[in-house]
């Protein structure tokens, strides 16, 4: 489970794009406007994730945008795995499968590319840099953003789910999402649930596996 927890922090966020060719039942151009200049994307703007697993909650600082051109920032991590002990073995898979993310002091380091606006959120973190949807607010269930890579596959985001109540649990607060589901990068996951908000942005990624269980990662900007 705990090597799942770190798909969930890398491959989720990075997106990387591996996953199994689909037939969606329409295709976006991954277009995006909105207003590029709102607090969500200032630089400078930080934050933090809640890591949730066998009903454990793991606090992890060290999120910063860094970048705003015309709302496609750059978003850089770093957190130390290693002084979580619940997420140790994280670290050590890290430092085995992929050293060019961590630091000389074993952190957690990397940048994401996102375009954040007053419209929705788009990430270029697939194998070909290219702009993907991930949330429109103003979506409507069954609307569908997908990409197809250089490698033949496909990445295929699906709205599943639009609240028209404050009834999603986040912190202490109640609000709306919108729900993406998207097809499984990783051997092991069925899929993944993005849920987003307009005035929060990304709020919760969740990650379900074959064997039933759920891992779930919040967002947590600080200024919005």
């Amino acid at each position: 489970m705990k090597k799942l927890v770190y798909f969930l922090l890398l491959s989720i966020l990075i997106t990387l794009g591996t996953s199994c060719s689909t037939d969606p039942e329409n295709e976006d151009n991954n277009s995006l406007g909105g207003d590029t200049e709102i607090t969500l994307g200032e630089v400078g703007n930080t934050g933090y994730t809640v890591v949730e697993m066998n009903g454990q909650y793991t606090r992890l600082e060290g999120i910063e945008i860094t970048e705003n051109n015309n709302g496609v920032v750059n978003i850089h991590i770093d957190t130390d795995l290693s002084s979580v002990p619940e997420l140790s073995d994280v670290s050590d898979l890290v430092s085995a499968v992929y050293p060019a993310f961590q630091d000389a002091n074993g952190k957690l380091v990397t940048d994401l590319k996102y375009k954040i606006t007053s419209e929705g959120i788009q990430d270029f973190n697939n194998i070909d840099g290219k702009a993907h949807t991930l949330v429109k607010y103003d979506a409507s269930v069954g609307d569908t953003y997908t990409l197809e890579l250089s490698n033949g596959n496909k990445l295929v985001r699906k709205v599943i789910a639009k609240s028209s109540t404050d009834d999603f649990q986040w912190g202490f607060l109640l609000i709306k999402t919108v729900t993406v589901e998207q097809n499984a990068l990783v051997p092991g996951i069925q899929k993944y649930i993005f849920r987003a908000n307009h005035n929060f942005g990304l709020v919760n990624v969740e990650a379900l596996m074959e064997d039933g269980s759920t891992v779930g990662l919040y967002v947590y900007p600080y200024n919005y």
